[in-house]
């Protein structure tokens, strides 16, 4: 795929919006964009495709910059070009379809097996936002053994699964590791349940890649001051976006939990959140610090729209519905872009202000288990990858094991 003319590549990936589910809209958009893409790409005499084109692309025609900063981007112009990108990589679409508003429909030959097997998980209490992960990474899978034309179980064989691990080789090591290990144990599932016959789980190779490696970003507490600063308060949106980072910077909660905040999660009279973690399940109780009380207040009082959901943070616009984690990560990212701190090199998501919170909470000394209690991490090896920025600081932060 990557020696496609810009033409073919466009009509290839249309086709597999339209195999993969794409809805009408996206269809629609990806039409209108690619149209005006190749008139871009036939003034500046090319016709050939990279995902440095594109966002130049994005740039010049659509001001991209300047719309993501009025609030005003249509993101899915964004996936249109990360839609084409992909598929020029792995002949794949389905990391850019919204994952939450389409159904997973598996091959017929391998339907019966892999629900099966995505049940499995929901009985052994795996969250339907892992399920639906790993519902991708077998899509994905099904879409390689299909070009081979495997339709079954019967049919694979070892070569098969790893040459599709191979042909992952365009994606980040992550990416590889969870998407064979997706694939590794639902081929063990299907072998202990008889729905193959041969035992594939232990001759495949598990690609592990060193976490310690990647070290994470962070924003000292000058940068995340001079964030929460350049949010206007006098509009209904820099009230609750105000809100929002508070409960990411000052108390490190995961987007997942802030989208899912509701108001019986506060009490006010002991001045503390209780909430159950959407991502572990796990029960938390963080102290309701004064100033983002009194942040969500203001929220309150000053700019929630009248609405009857039991959620904390809701839409601004109408229909007035309860946020969901992507939303709440764009809005930060959206924030952080017009907050003048300088960002090269950083990511920019609202994970990175938990980031910075352990930092600051190490550079204070506070013990390692204070500070996974306080990020909601179920082991300190967890808040180990969060900590890797200083180690002889960490050193301080150890409890004494008595002897």
């Amino acid at each position: 795929m990557e020696h496609s003319t810009l033409q073919q590549l466009i009509s290839q990936t249309k086709e597999a919006l339209i195999q993969s589910g794409a809805s009408n809209y996206y269809q629609s958009v990806f039409k209108t964009l690619t149209k005006q893409l190749l008139l871009y790409a036939e003034k500046h005499d090319t016709d050939s495709f990279s995902m440095d084109f594109g966002l130049q692309f994005l740039e010049d025609h659509y001001s991209m910059s300047s719309k993501i900063k009025q609030k005003k981007w249509c993101a899915a112009y964004s996936r249109c070009i990360n839609a084409l990108a992909e598929y020029q990589r792995s002949g794949n679409v389905t990391l850019y379809l919204v994952m939450d508003k389409r159904a997973y429909t598996f091959p017929e030959g391998f339907k019966d097996s892999a629900e099966a097997y995505i049940s499995h998980r929901e009985k052994i209490g795996i969250i339907k936002k892992s399920n639906k992960i790993f519902s991708l990474y077998l899509e994905r899978f099904f879409v390689f053994l299909k070009k081979r034309n495997i339709s079954s179980l019967d049919a694979l064989s070892l070569k098969d699964v790893l040459d599709f691990m191979t042909s992952l080789g365009c994606y980040e090591k992550p990416t590889i590791n969870h998407t064979m290990r997706a694939v590794r144990y639902y081929l063990k599932y299907c072998y202990e349940n008889g729905l193959m016959e041969k035992e594939m789980f232990s001759k495949l190779p598990n690609p592990h890649y060193n976490r310690q490696s990647r070290l994470p970003s962070s924003y000292s507490t000058n940068e995340v001051t001079k964030l929460l600063d350049s949010i206007d308060l006098g509009n209904p949106c820099g009230v609750r976006d105000y809100a929002i980072i508070l409960l990411i910077a000052r108390l490190g909660l995961r987007s997942s939990d802030v989208a899912n905040l509701r108001f019986s999660n506060i009490d006010w009279e002991k001045e503390v959140i209780r909430l159950t973690q959407v991502k572990t399940g796990n029960p938390l109780e963080l102290p309701l610090l004064t100033d983002v009380g009194e942040a969500i207040i203001n929220y309150l009082k000053n700019a929630r729209p009248k609405t009857d959901s039991d959620h904390v943070f809701v839409r601004q616009v109408p229909p007035y519905t309860d946020f969901n984690p992507g939303a709440v990560g764009a809005l930060v990212r959206v924030r952080l872009q017009k907050s003048g701190i300088h960002l090269e090199g950083k990511k920019k998501g609202s994970h990175t202000l938990r980031h910075s919170l352990a930092s600051r909470l190490l550079e204070h000394e506070i013990p390692l288990p204070v500070i996974s209690e306080i990020l909601g991490h179920t082991t300190t090896e967890t808040t180990m990858t969060y900590l890797r920025i200083d180690i002889g600081e960490l050193k301080k932060c150890a409890l004494e094991v008595a002897i």
